[in-house]
């Protein structure tokens, strides 16, 4: 399935998944996209920067047919409109050099939505998630983290008063998810798609696991009840 658009959206809800990930981009004209590259080049049949694209440019790309089921790159507004309501949404705000107008669009789009309370925010930009704090003050908010900075991300956690902690698969540990416990965080992990990675990650008990193939942790999850 062609990855950040609708039609891989829907069929992850098809085959169990409890909420859907993505992550956007401004367009030139300010307008944010869900795309997960800085570029057109690998999910589109275009190349260049989203940045320096129009948003109706950007929308007329074809984002999928090679995969066999033709799409488009959707707005940020689509996406909001058409599942806020139905699912959990993690928003991933994505580094950039306009991140303070990608955080206040974000922040109020999900706002003008109505989808505050099923919407997790996330960044890798720690200042994104401070000044996201700022201005939609009722924000979920899951800090994302890599080895060399858990440190930095659990105290920006406690710092913003965050809901989750994000690590990558590998880094999740007992002494990890301790640690993320004790300050009250709930652990989301990414991406995870092997079963046996599965199987560990369950077993460890973390909340919420990212994955390319939804139907995998399903079927791992439904084994062990």
């Amino acid at each position: 399935m062609p990855e950040n658009t609708v039609v891989s959206f829907e069929k992850a809800l098809e085959l169990g998944a409890d909420a859907i990930e993505f992550d956007v981009a401004l367009c030139r004209d300010g307008v944010p996209v869900v795309i997960h590259d800085d570029t057109l080049d690998r999910t589109t049949d275009s190349v260049g920067l989203v940045a320096e694209r129009g948003s109706d440019e950007v929308r007329a790309l074809d984002a999928g047919s090679w995969h066999g089921h033709p799409a488009r790159v959707p707005t940020l507004e689509e996406v909001l409109a058409g599942f806020g309501d139905r699912t959990v949404l993690n928003l991933e705000i994505k580094e950039c050099a306009r991140c303070a107008e990608l955080v206040d669009v974000c922040a109020r789009m999900v706002e003008e939505c109505g989808v505050v309370e099923s919407t997790m925010f996330s960044s890798f930009d720690l200042n994104s998630l401070r000044l996201l704090r700022r201005v939609l003050p009722q924000a979920r908010i899951g800090v994302l983290c890599v080895p060399l900075n858990v440190d930095e991300a659990l105290a920006c956690a406690a710092e913003i008063g965050a809901e989750n902690l994000h690590p990558p698969r590998k880094l999740v540990t007992a002494d990890l998810l301790q640690r993320a416990r004790a300050q009250g965080l709930r652990v989301w992990t990414w991406t995870v798609n092997e079963p046996s990675d599965i199987a560990r990650l369950c077993a460890l008990e973390v909340e919420g696991i990212f994955s390319d193939y939804p139907e995998r942790v399903v079927a791992v999850r439904n084994a062990e009840r």
